[in-house]
């Protein structure tokens, strides 16, 4: 499009989560974004984004969007409101967050913040400074990659992610647990270059993906089971003399009790916990035993159970066995960040210098902040979450945010589901409406975040609404410039040590297969009534949704997905409402009849709005709170339901 006086095209950057990073050319008219398209700086980008990316400007003027501060007049969830200043509501806010701490001590003031699809200085704004200076309460993200996160610091610590681009030069390529079709989209492609090439792709998932349904080999694993078929590989590589004995005496500790925990899972025992054939695991281990150079990456999906911790240290301990590094082509992918926003530099010295903090974790919100409950919580500050509809167990999460003793703030651009619940809600703004710098999980490129068009209404950003916070609360602050945070924001690529075991290594150049509290990996089966809830209903990701963004104009159908066998089996047709239920909770959806995943396995996505439920209930009304023992990360896959049709409920309940 040629630019004219009323359209013109600005060059920004993607921030969503996602680990790509996109660089984007957004074309304004009138002031109004009109169009979303692919920039050039990244040139993982290569030219096209996702369909979520381009439907972004959909979110910007959304009728749901918050444009000026509001004040809540009806009760909690009812979504009623009358519009305030911003001086004003500051200042409400302040007052009660004074009173809690004057009242309680800090603890009593909650930090709910994520902002994962923040760019480098808004995920650590001015508003996480004010939190730190007076030191409130830490909410820890366990809802995603933190189960992970901590399995990679147990085997791999300090050492960096192989470099994402360099699977091009792969002979076998192992995706475990991941859906990079739907998250990661530029990944795909380059696996496509080093197939052309000749490599062999093997996708371990409980579903037929994308990217399973064009692999060499798909193993649709029981969710849940991955430290099992992990052992059985390395089992087999050590009857088969597939162990680089030599890399592993110079850079792993723990190789023979790993080994010996990996003898307890012979193939029968593999096979009955992962749902696997034999002959599929057999060759699962020579091709990646027999491959070079070979790549692991390894997704979010096993750790989201109890066995998760286990699971995701096992599958990273296998390229260590099998010397899988040092060559181009070879390693495991983990989160690239590249440091190369340093976001603290801007904090004022008090929040540098803040008091101890204490910790709560995310995903429990129901339980820690149950009504009754002892913790000390009077003041709740929600930004960059939307925990009614993402945190399990959403009849404690609905009581948990209906507690009027309770005074909650959410800061969000539109006005989700939690935000209805809110005492005080305060709009912000877009990565379209500010200056930052992004940087991807699964790219080196460094972009500047320009903004696109001005703020729309009275929307604030993070960091803005910390300063402004931080002020109202008595702080004599001011915002420090971009400058202080990054030295160069790009647009660049950043040169970041990614050969593994060469140029980057475990802290003493040693991966860690038996961790120093947990021990080697454990399976264990996870309690629950298997006759009465036979079904596994996992809750993944899709191509509509970035965790529950956009949820307000492309949510995903919310239907329940199941194989035509178990369908048969209980007399279900697709298309008719069923009946999904467990001793948690229970909900009605339409019936999709569909082999992607396998049998006994259950599929709902995440992330949908309960307004788009006809009963107001969605897949977390399922879900349990509970944690994996390794980092007490959320256990969503741990969801064992009976599915049924809506007309025999009275049979059902009745019986059950």
């Amino acid at each position: 499009m040629t630019a004219t006086a009323d359209t013109h095209v600005v060059h920004t950057a993607c921030t969503l989560d996602c680990p790509d990073a996109c660089s984007l050319a957004v074309t304004v008219t009138h002031g109004r974004i009109t169009r979303v398209d692919a920039g050039h700086y990244n040139p993982l980008t290569n030219g096209w984004i996702c369909a979520k990316v381009r439907q972004h400007a959909r979110r910007v003027y959304a009728p749901e969007r918050v444009l000026t501060p509001l004040v809540r007049t009806g009760p909690k969830g009812s979504g009623q409101f009358r519009p305030a200043s911003w001086d004003d509501a500051l200042a409400l806010v302040a007052e009660r967050m004074r009173d809690a701490i004057d009242r309680a001590g800090p603890d009593a003031v909650v930090a709910y913040t994520y902002n994962s699809s923040a760019a480098g200085v808004e995920r650590a704004s001015l508003t996480e400074a004010l939190f730190a200076a007076i030191g409130a309460t830490v909410v820890e993200h366990t809802i995603c990659a933190h189960t992970m996160g901590v399995a990679w610091d147990s085997v791999y610590r300090g050492m960096a992610s192989a470099d994402p681009a360099d699977v091009v030069h792969s002979r076998l390529v192992v995706v475990w647990g991941a859906n990079p079709t739907v998250s990661n989209t530029h990944w795909p492609p380059l696996v496509q270059q080093a197939v052309q090439r000749g490599a062999k792709v093997v996708v371990i998932d409980p579903r037929r993906t994308a990217m399973a349904a064009r692999a060499d080999m798909h193993l649709a694993i029981r969710p849940g089971a991955d430290a099992a078929l992990a052992y059985a590989v390395a089992d087999l590589w050590a009857a088969d003399g597939h162990i680089d004995r030599d890399f592993v005496a110079e850079h792993a500790d723990g190789v023979d009790e790993f080994l010996d925990a990996a003898s307890e899972w012979p193939l029968d025992r593999a096979c009955d916990v992962t749902g696997l054939a034999a002959d599929d695991i057999r060759l699962l281990a020579t091709w990646w035993g027999t491959t070079r150079p070979s790549m692991l990456r390894i997704g979010w999906g096993p750790e989201r159970n109890s066995n998760g911790g286990a699971g995701c240290r096992a599958a990273l301990a296998l390229p260590v066995l099998g010397g899988h590094f040092g060559v181009s082509g070879s390693g495991v992918i983990g989160s690239t960040s590249v440091g190369a926003v340093r976001a603290r530099r801007r904090w004022p010295a008090e929040a540098l210098a803040g008091p101890s903090r204490r910790t709560v974790p995310m995903h429990q919100v129901g339980a820690w902040l149950a009504p009754g409950s002892a913790d000390p919580c009077e003041v709740l500050f929600v930004q960059g979450a939307n925990p009614m509809v993402m945190c399990p167990d959403t009849a404690a999460v609905t009581a948990a945010l209906s507690r009027h003793d309770v005074f909650t703030v959410v800061h969000d651009q539109v006005l989700t589901d939690t935000a209805r619940f809110a005492d005080v809600v305060l709009p912000a703004t877009t990565s379209f409406e500010i200056v930052d710098v992004a940087t991807g999980y699964g790219t080196y490129a460094v972009l500047p975040v320009a903004p696109v068009i001005a703020p729309v209404g009275e929307s604030r950003s993070n960091d803005q609404t910390g300063l402004a916070l931080a002020q109202a609360m008595g702080f004599d602050w001011a915002a420090a410039p971009l400058s202080a945070a990054v030295a160069d924001e790009g647009p660049r690529i950043a040169v970041v040590p990614s050969r593994q075991f060469v140029d980057t290594a475990p802290l003493d150049g040693r991966a860690r297969l038996v961790d120093r509290e947990h021990g080697v990996p454990r399976w264990r089966p996870v309690a629950h009534d298997a006759d009465r809830f036979p079904l596994t209903l996992i809750s993944p990701a899709t191509s509509k949704l970035i965790n529950s963004m956009f949820g307000e104009f492309q949510s995903p159908e919310p239907t329940i997905s199941m194989h035509p066998d178990d369908a048969a089996a209980r007399g279900l047709v697709a298309g008719a409402p069923v009946r999904v239920w467990n001793e948690q909770g229970s909900i009605e959806v339409p019936l999709r009849v569909g082999d992607e995943a396998r049998p006994g396995v259950v599929v709902m996505a995440k992330g949908v709005w309960l307004r788009n439920h006809a009963g107001g209930q969605g897949v977390n009304a399922l879900t349990p709170a509970t944690g994996d023992p390794l980092a007490n990360g959320a256990c969503f896959n741990d969801t064992f339901v009976e599915v049924a049709a809506v007309e025999v409920v009275g049979v059902a309940v009745a019986g059950g």
